[in-house]
């Protein structure tokens, strides 16, 4: 995979993804450029993706945990619902496989964080900094 479709990739899975949980997202940070080793042992290149959603008002935390994680489920991502501890319990949900190596999604009141990994491509990944 050449890094320029592992960085698009990762971008259009957490926009869909967000768009699952409804309201108005915008960008946190990324894609951001990680060091990885790919099956042949050599060293590639993935992407990091993020984005908030600071008006949740009117929002149902665990109705929009389910919402995206029906949505990671039907992409073919391995889905792990859970919550925070605590006397008011953050829900959320995290994935891997699919289309990404991880993904996850935080529902905290007035901040919805949503961010995925992409999968291991091609490229130097000090070489793609330099031209980014």
């Amino acid at each position: 995979m050449k890094p320029s479709e592992a960085k698009q990739s990762v971008i259009e899975f957490v926009q869909e993804s967000s768009k699952s949980a409804g309201g108005t997202w915008a960008h946190l940070s990324g894609p951001g450029i990680r060091e990885c080793s790919q099956p042949s042992g050599a060293p590639g290149t993935m992407f990091v993706y993020v984005m908030k959603r600071a008006d949740t008002t009117g929002a149902d935390a665990r109705n929009d945990v389910k919402a995206v994680s029906k949505h990671w489920k039907d992409a073919g991502v391995d889905v792990e619902e859970y919550q925070s501890g605590g006397p008011n319990p953050v829900p959320g949900v995290r994935g891997r496989g699919g289309p990404v190596i991880s993904a996850s999604f935080d529902a905290y009141p007035g901040n919805y964080q949503m961010s995925a990994v992409s999968k291991c491509s091609d490229g130097n990944p000090d070489k793609l900094r330099l031209e980014n």
